[in-house]
């Protein structure tokens, strides 16, 4: 392997001093090939992502939780615009999501200026609270985006981000519908 290879992410494993210095610094043991390995750091990753899913799931960040239950108990306001109040066309062109993605956020438009309210009054008793919101969000999609996603994948794991834990269809409705408040309305999506 070339130093590059050896330091790609793909190649590398955490592990203690002792296994550190047993596996890179000496002759591997037999009983460490890189299948092996691969297959000790595949579970390791698997494990811990779980641990974070679940994490999130009980703790979330407080921004969204406490935008999803507002938005959750508010009835839909009724949409005289036809969702071409602000049209996300450039957005979805940019990011080329389909037909399917395009669907879930003219959906969630349907409910972008009840979230938008909400926002507001939240700005009025906690300046910095659109901010840390928006922040939550973005810090996610940069992730995303680092890591390769694009197009509906984005997407779709920025909707699975949002309703992270979130069980009855009418929460998970409302996150969908803050995503897309940001996707319309924020610098999410747009990089």
């Amino acid at each position: 392997m070339s130093d590059e290879e050896r330091r790609d992410h793909d190649n590398l494993i955490y592990l203690c001093p002792n296994h550190h210095t047993q596996i890179d610094k000496k002759p591997v043991p037999p009983a460490f090939s890189t299948a092996k390995l691969r297959r000790i750091k595949q579970k390791h990753e698997a494990k811990v992502r779980r641990g974070r899913d679940s994490a999130f799931a009980e703790v979330g960040f407080a921004e969204l939780a406490r935008a999803v239950k507002w938005v959750s108990w508010t009835s839909p306001a009724t949409d005289k615009s036809g969702f071409t109040v602000i049209p996300p066309e450039q957005k979805i062109k940019k990011n080329d999501l389909s037909v399917r993605s395009r669907i879930s956020i003219k959906m969630g438009l349907g409910a972008a200026s009840d979230v938008r309210a909400f926002v507001e009054s939240e700005a009025r008793l906690n300046p910095s609270f659109p901010d840390r919101l928006r922040s939550g969000f973005l810090e996610e999609y940069h992730r995303l985006r680092r890591e390769g996603a694009h197009g509906d994948r984005l997407f779709d794991l920025m909707c699975s981000f949002s309703q992270q834990g979130l069980i009855n269809q009418a929460d998970r409705s409302a996150a969908l519908a803050i995503l897309v408040y940001m996707f319309e309305a924020c610098e999410v999506f747009e990089k």
